[in-house]
């Protein structure tokens, strides 16, 4: 993963996971829009809409992880809130389009930018470990094009 130090940086780094996440989307095909993706349970529109929604994943990761605090929940709780989550998605993704979930993208985009702008210059570099990985804050705003790329790579085309 690319080292991000500073809110240049981040920016660019969140532009090529937009433009990447618009290729995606509206690389699909209506028939593969539908289609179930190689993610256990999950269609295409479901992964791009969980892809849309944590586009706002950054704000808690760097929250936690400017302070040098990890976030590791207990097991027992992830193994209640992974199947909510799930769950959650399945549900509101019902009847989500392509330019829907590009709206929603870009909104939740817009919380991830404005924080890029309220980390101080010597936070750059603190860190911690989040859900199982070791990061700092200024490769929290990697998260989002590499997570991009991993559920690209689950879902089914022609």
């Amino acid at each position: 993963m690319l080292e991000i130090t500073n809110a240049e940086e981040a920016h660019a780094e969140l532009d090529q996971a937009r433009e990447e996440f618009r290729e995606l989307v509206l690389g699909l095909s209506s028939e593969e829009w539908n289609r179930n993706s190689d993610n256990a349970g999950w269609t295409n529109t479901q992964l791009c809409w969980h892809l849309a929604l944590t586009a706002s994943g950054g704000t808690l990761r760097v929250s936690r992880l400017r302070q040098n605090k990890d976030f590791e929940p207990p097991a027992p709780l992830m193994a209640v809130l992974n199947p909510l989550s799930m769950w959650m998605v399945r549900i509101r993704s019902r009847g989500a389009t392509p330019d829907s979930v590009l709206e929603l993208f870009d909104e939740r985009l817009a919380m991830t930018r404005a924080l890029i702008d309220t980390v101080a210059d010597d936070e750059w570099n603190n860190g911690g470990v989040f859900l199982g990985e070791q990061t700092t804050v200024g490769n929290s705003f990697g998260f989002l094009r590499q997570h991009v790329s991993d559920h690209a790579a689950e879902m089914r085309r022609n």
